[in-house]
């Protein structure tokens, strides 16, 4: 079993994501903040994402895949594009990298991730764990700019993030 990541879908793109009735099954990345490499955030074969966004300081998780393969086409996306039609959105500017995935859900826009697992939500960079920053006591994104990106995920954040998904979440004794 892989890593798991969170993958900063902006306002736009979560909304398009939610009109798609189908499984999570593709994602693109590229060299620009708007779509972020995968492959430069250390993604593989194996590793779980979690799409998230922010609507008015909430932070809500829509959808999960788990990475198949990684292609970085050398010629013509038009392939990808034709294939995966309903997903081309999430394709808004310099593509470079195809992110084919199993195990996908559908997109949901009202799984609200709770303050409580906000507040404790960590990321796992190279430099050492950190907490999601601009969290207020409330449990709000006072800004997103620390959840904007690929990120890799601590274990236990990742478990809680699966269980809001799947509409499962309850708070482990002791944490």
């Amino acid at each position: 079993m892989g890593d798991t990541y969170t993958v900063y879908w902006p306002q736009d793109r979560w909304r398009q994501a939610l009109e798609v009735q189908r499984p999570l099954e593709v994602l693109f990345g590229g060299p620009h903040t708007s779509e972020p490499s995968f492959l430069r955030a250390t993604v593989r074969a194996g590793d779980m994402l979690y799409m998230i966004g922010v609507h008015r300081h909430v932070l809500y998780v829509f959808g999960r895949m788990r990475v198949r393969e990684i292609v970085e086409p050398e010629a013509s996306l038009q392939e990808y594009f034709d294939r995966f039609s309903a997903w081309r959105f999430l394709a808004p500017t310099c593509t470079d990298e195809v992110v084919l995935g199993d195990e996908g859900t559908l997109v949901h826009g009202d799984r609200a991730v709770p303050g409580e697992v906000l507040k404790r939500m960590t990321y796992l960079p190279r430099r050492g764990p950190r907490p999601v920053k601009h969290v207020s006591e409330e449990g709000l994104l006072t800004s997103a700019i620390s959840v904007q990106g690929i990120y890799r995920l601590a274990p236990d954040s990742a478990a809680d993030l699966e269980g809001v998904l799947m509409g499962s979440f309850e708070p482990a004794p002791g944490r």
